[in-house]
């Protein structure tokens, strides 16, 4: 396990008013949460000040901000980044940074019981490594510390498991996909000359393959839970431009690597970009979507997808009318969690003019 006596990450600056049309964060009787979110980047050109901590929206309608939260940080002076926060799936628990010493704590809204977690993110790790990423895996027993060096002899990316219920942590090989509750199955990704595989403990490398892709070399960052896996596979590589939009939507299991499903997510015309956030149930898993508007403007969306049919349910949206945030200093283009999906009530989409975006390739 990293150990470290070395400074936070320097933290943005501390101001002691709460944003206009905000509270700050309750020590208890907080609901479950449904989003997080940072300003972005304002029109002067910086995020400073209030804008630089975390806000948190709760399935109850209260928007809070969390000062106590590592937001941006400076890393030399000159160079800035944002810490991660994440959601549970159920929105009970909330996991972050803390400003004041960098220690990763997992907070209970309802008690307001904090654990600490054995892990800190110190001016050292800062110094050496992009912003780690934060995620609760499967059912949110565990959570996984991405793109963090833990040895500082050794170079390349490496990830950590934190146990949430005791805070006990331990090394991991990366792209940890999922954790049972045991700690004694651990399931990666690894990507091979060969393309993408799913390896679970003890187990043989899994080849995943799915004929029916438009593209292929699109098939990774698969999201498991309970030995089965999704990924939402884009149309394109990165590589093609802005030709990323979903294109199947396939499962397999983790144990023998075999396909259990591949459909067509049937999403609107106008997603131009589309990635996996977590299950459901055994039958749906929810997607996070880009959709371009007829303006030529951009909405984050969120909808449930039927893995055996492809049918989509819109089940939420992330911008200042869909969530109603009294938050002057929004600006779209900030960070954006998604968590709380567990449990929470039916979405009211409106019906909206879509204009299907045009695809291409580069094969």
């Amino acid at each position: 396990m990293r150990t470290s006596q070395a400074a936070v990450a320097k933290a943005p600056t501390v101001v002691a008013e709460t944003p206009p049309g905000l509270r700050m964060l309750s020590p208890s009787g907080v609901g479950p949460a449904t989003y997080a979110y940072t300003c972005g980047i304002e029109a002067a050109g910086r995020t400073e000040g209030a804008c630089g901590h975390w806000r948190l929206l709760t399935r109850d309608g209260g928007q809070w901000y969390i000062p106590e939260a590592l937001g941006d940080y400076e890393t030399d002076g000159q160079g800035s980044d944002t810490a991660p926060l994440a959601i549970s799936p159920d929105g009970l628990r909330i996991a972050y940074f803390q400003a004041s010493d960098g220690q990763l704590v997992v907070r209970e809204l309802a008690s307001g019981a904090i654990t600490p977690m054995r892990y800190a993110f110190t001016w050292d790790i800062a110094q050496k490594v992009r912003a780690p990423s934060l995620d609760f895996l499967g059912r949110g027993a565990w959570l996984v510390i991405s793109n963090l060096t833990l040895d500082d002899e050794k170079e390349g990316e490496s990830e950590v498991l934190a146990r949430v219920a005791t805070g006990q942590t331990r090394e991991a090989g990366p792209e940890v996909i999922d954790v049972d509750d045991t700690g004694t199955r651990v399931t990666t990704e690894v990507s091979t000359d060969a393309g993408v595989g799913l390896q679970s403990t003890g187990g043989p490398l899994r080849h995943i393959t799915a004929r029916q892709l438009h593209d292929p070399r699109t098939l990774s960052g698969f999201i498991a839970q309970d030995g089965v896996a999704f990924v939402l596979a884009a149309r394109n590589i990165a590589a093609c431009g802005n030709e990323v939009s979903p294109d199947k939507l396939v499962t397999v299991d983790v144990r023998t690597g075999k396909n259990l499903s591949v459909v067509t997510p049937k999403l609107p015309g106008d997603v131009t970009q589309g990635w996996g956030i977590g299950w459901l149930s055994p039958r749906e898993v929810l997607v996070g979507v880009i959709r371009r508007r007829p303006d030529d403007t951009t909405v984050r969306d969120t909808f449930a997808l039927d893995i055996m049919t492809g049918a989509a349910r819109q089940t939420g949206r992330f911008d200042e009318a869909g969530i109603r945030v009294h938050d002057t200093r929004l600006v779209p283009g900030g960070d954006v969690v998604v968590g709380g999906y567990l449990g929470t009530t039916p979405y009211r989409a409106v019906r909206e003019k879509v204009v299907p975006v045009k695809q291409g390739g580069c094969e």
